[in-house]
């Protein structure tokens, strides 16, 4: 049975507001209970009467007894019942002895607790029940009717391991009810053999239809819950599908914006240094043409959506090469340092091995390579430095990358865009970010300086 179109699925757990079958088989337990309780009274007052009219003190209490015994296991059963109805998400088949137990709710290892029974507990629950009511029924012959409700119980109790065991205990239990009209009046009527016959296949009747009600409400859950998990899984790849359509937007901007204007730098730089090649500011425009082809060749590997890939080393060497050159330019003695796998010798940025980097997976990578960018871009505008060292490390399970520079430090101002901007990028990458003085500050107020420390997953996750 597939729900309609519009039909509001609610998560597994709230599955017994989704159908009335639940509700159903709750009430066919309670009409059980009603029914044992009824026959129970009515046995009680029949027997009860004749006895003390008759003065038959011993035989009073033996009754009452036997009644209060019978009246407690059974009533200890109804609660253990109720309480695993309570904790199962469909209301499920809990057998009048306490049943099956609770189902947990989620998926198919809620069915699959569904289908558990305690076999040691429920049985010995049913043999204290028929003991009982054969004990009452040895004492007055109006308790046989109770046979009726303990039909059932055979058939719950027994008939999911094994249903023909079940239907030989239930006719096993009509030849004792007839044995017992018998053995009291002597003789066998038409009622007596007629009513339990008729009530052992009424019972098995209505048996069969609870078990036929009790697996459609299984399937009707279990096709909810297969309908929540579409709905779940539809609805994230609606927003994973938005979430590149608004990549794609933002490529297509920055291709049509940033990446022509570095472009047209780029040509104007170049055309400055033909008409003017003797002059000092040539040196200035190929900077400036360098720093402009660099970030040209940046925005069009976002455009294309590709990552630092096998050249992070030599990406990382010319990110600290660009600055220092830049700060050249400006009149600045900041000298950059690279320290880290295949970096050449002596940290000199403008040597870089042949070996390759060490494999690492596409997110670390990248947060290695945008966090420097961003902490050489704080020391370039901000640092006033004349000394910086990017130290990149690859171990076992992480990827580390500290940016050390000796400028004026940080102190007590509140993290501008741009460590807010590397601690966003560190928590995508299931990493950690900080960033705090170098050094104590001198009572003069000189300069501290400030370490960026980034400490990432070297394959995505927490290491």
């Amino acid at each position: 049975m597939t729900p309609p179109a519009r039909t509001r699925v609610r998560p597994l757990s709230g599955s017994s507001e989704e159908t009335r079958i639940p509700a159903l088989l709750g009430a066919m337990r309670v009409i059980l209970h009603v029914t044992v309780a009824g026959l129970l009274v009515i046995g009680l007052v029949r027997s009860l009467i004749p006895s003390v009219r008759a003065g038959e003190h011993d035989l009073v209490w033996q009754i009452v007894s036997l009644a209060a015994v019978f009246a407690l296991i059974y009533l200890a059963g109804t609660v253990v019942e109720k309480r695993r109805s309570d904790r199962s998400p469909l209301g499920d088949r809990s057998d009048p002895a306490g049943g099956r137990a609770g189902a947990q709710a989620g998926g198919q290892s809620a069915l699959r607790a569904e289908g558990q029974i305690v076999v040691r507990a429920q049985l010995a629950w049913l043999t204290a029940v028929t003991l009982t009511w054969l004990g009452l029924m040895a004492v007055h012959v109006d308790f046989a009717w109770l046979a009726f409700p303990l039909f059932f119980l055979h058939l719950h109790v027994v008939g999911p391991r094994s249903v023909p065991m079940a239907i030989a205990l239930v006719v096993l239990l009509t030849v004792t009810v007839i044995l017992g009209f018998w053995w009291h009046e002597g003789r066998l009527g038409i009622g007596a053999v007629v009513g339990p016959v008729i009530g052992a296949v009424v019972a098995v009747a209505m048996s069969a239809a609870y078990s036929l009600f009790y697996a459609e409400a299984r399937t009707q859950r279990r096709i909810a819950a297969e309908l929540q998990a579409t709905r779940d899984h539809l609805a994230r790849s609606e927003r994973h599908a938005g979430a590149l359509r608004e990549r794609e937007r933002w490529a297509q901007d920055l291709h049509d914006t940033l990446a022509q204007g570095l472009a047209s730098v780029v040509l104007l730089s170049r055309a400055a240094q033909e008409q003017h090649p003797a002059e000092p500011l040539a040196g200035q425009l190929q900077q400036i043409e360098r720093s402009a082809v660099d970030n040209l060749a940046q925005a069009r590997a976002l455009v294309e959506q590709r990552g630092p890939g096998a050249g992070l080393t030599a990406e990382l060497v010319a990110a600290c090469r660009t600055t220092q050159d830049t700060a050249r330019s400006a009149g600045s003695d900041l000298a950059v340092e690279f320290h880290g796998p295949d970096a050449g010798r002596g940290g000199e940025v403008g040597e870089v091995g042949e070996a390759g980097d060490p494999p690492m997976g596409a997110e670390a990578a990248t947060a290695v390579l945008r966090v420097t960018q961003s902490a050489l871009a704080n020391v370039l505008q901000h640092a006033r430095a004349s000394r910086c060292v990017v130290t990149f490390a690859v171990h076992r399970d992480e990827v580390t990358l500290d940016v050390f520079d000796d400028g004026a430090g940080r102190g007590d101002r509140p993290e501008g865009f741009g460590i807010t901007t590397m601690r966003q990028r560190a928590n995508t990458a299931a990493g950690t970010l900080t960033v705090e003085d170098a050094f104590e500050p001198r009572s003069g107020g000189g300069a501290t300086g400030t370490v960026v420390a980034l400490s990432v997953p070297r394959w995505g996750g927490r290491a």
